[in-house]
Order: C-alpha cells, then structure tokens, then sequence
C-alpha cells in the first residue's frame, strides 16, 4: 500500500510536466540550438580552439548542465509551491507514505526532467555538430547527481518561499550568477590567478567539469574531486528535504 502511493506520486509528477511538454521541453531544445547556432558558429568562429577542441564543441557539455539545473529545479521547485498555495500539499501529507517517499517522489519527477532534457541537448550536439561523447556511463551518472541536487534545491527553494517572487529570486541572483561563472562559456584555465581561485568555490564549477570530462576527456581538476563535491551534496541536500517533509516546514498554514 505503501509503495502503490509512492508511484502514484511519482506518476503525478511525470505527467504533470509531460502533459506540458510545450513549456517544459521545447523550449530548452530551442534555447539550445539557439546558442549552437549563436555561440558555435556565429561567435565561434573567431575563436579557434579551446584545449584542444572547437569552441561549440568546449561548450556543449556546460550547455547540457546548465539545462539540467534550470529543468530539475523548474520542476520541483514550480509543484511544491503550486501544491502549498492551492493547500493540495495536505492531501500529500494524510497519504499513506513517509516523509521520504514524499521527498523522494518530488525529486524524481524533477531528476526524470532533468535527464530527459540534458539526454535532449547532447542529441542535438551529436546530430547537429557531431558531437562524440567520451564515456556515456560517466555521463549519465553527472547527469543524474546534477538533476538531483537541482531538484532537491527546488523542493528547499519551494518551502522557504512565500511567494513566486522568492523562487524567481533565488534562481536570478544565485544559481544564474553561478552558473555562468561556472565555467559553462570558458574554462577557468583562461582566467588571472586571482578568479581562477574564486571559480574553484562554485559547486557548479565541478558539476561542469565533471560533465566536460565525460564527454571530451579534458578537466581542469581531478575528476574524483569533482564527483565527491556532487555525492555529498546530492547526500547533503537530499537529507534536508526529508527533514523539512519530517518537521512539516511551512507545509500547513
């Protein structure tokens, strides 16, 4: 009985953002192709190449991440607040299922996103550029550590806020900024001593990283460091959410 309410769960959170497939994964491929098209070969061309590969092909693999994020944490952070605001949290909360598989259900549907999306922008790349990707295995695993801290982070972000202002918020002033100096559009090699030093306190540095290794074999710091930082946060804000589930945070008003 447990489990038939947990996949019920999940279910929900599946069809809630496949039914809406023209909002949640249409427009991440255009925006995708819209900076291959912009930044590859517009940009691109003047210049020439970035260790050892084409800028379009160097910025793919941060392209892919930053898709992911913004998707996994769309996802979760826009069905928990939705739920809060019209009280259908509480029927979630009388369901036969523990704090965990609450917790857990939210963030698959955010990961399952998440990897749909990020599995979408590599296609692109091997069919538009021909892209090769070095170790799908490894590739999948970064991809998957990514949608779920990003999807644990939209469930964090979605009991905190007290309105859609709060959300926007923490997308436009936090996970934006690191993003983009995350070494997404460059690599940090490139940068004075002084940045070069900053950037290595972005988390989302070593998700990028990790990815970009991946795919093309080339990382500017160990990859076993990067995959570290991604399981303890994955660990770290996972139990947060079941926590905040467990004490009820801002979940009945």
């Amino acid at each position: 009985m447990m489990y038939q309410g947990f996949f019920t769960l999940i279910e929900r959170e599946v069809y809630r953002f496949s039914r809406l497939s023209r909002q949640t994964i249409f427009p991440p491929i255009i925006t995708t192709l819209l900076f291959i098209f912009i930044f590859g070969f517009s940009l691109g061309a003047s210049i020439r190449q970035i260790e050892g590969f084409s800028y379009i092909m160097f910025i793919l693999p941060g392209l892919a991440s930053m898709s992911v994020i913004t998707n996994a944490y769309a996802n979760t952070s826009t069905s928990l607040f939705m739920a809060r605001m019209d009280r259908s949290i509480e029927n979630t909360l009388i369901a036969p299922v523990t704090y965990f598989q609450m917790a857990l259900s939210l963030a698959i549907g955010g990961i399952l996103r998440g990897l749909v999306i990020g599995l979408i922008t590599l296609l692109v790349g091997i069919f538009s550029v021909h892209l090769k990707v070095h170790d799908w295995p490894l590739t999948l695993l970064v991809l998957t550590l990514s949608s779920i801290i990003f999807s644990n982070l939209g469930i964090i972000s979605a009991l905190q806020a007290e309105g859609w202002d709060s959300i926007a918020m923490f997308t436009n002033f936090l996970i934006t900024p690191l993003v983009y100096l995350g070494g997404v559009f460059y690599s940090i090699q490139m940068l004075p001593p002084f940045w070069h030093k900053v950037s290595l306190i972005n988390p989302i540095f070593y998700l990028v990283d990790s990815l970009r290794y991946s795919i093309l074999g080339t990382s500017a710091v160990a990859l076993s460091l990067s995959l570290g930082i991604l399981v303890f946060l994955t660990i770290a804000t996972f139990a947060i959410c079941v926590w905040l589930f467990k004490i009820g945070y801002k979940m009945v008003t």
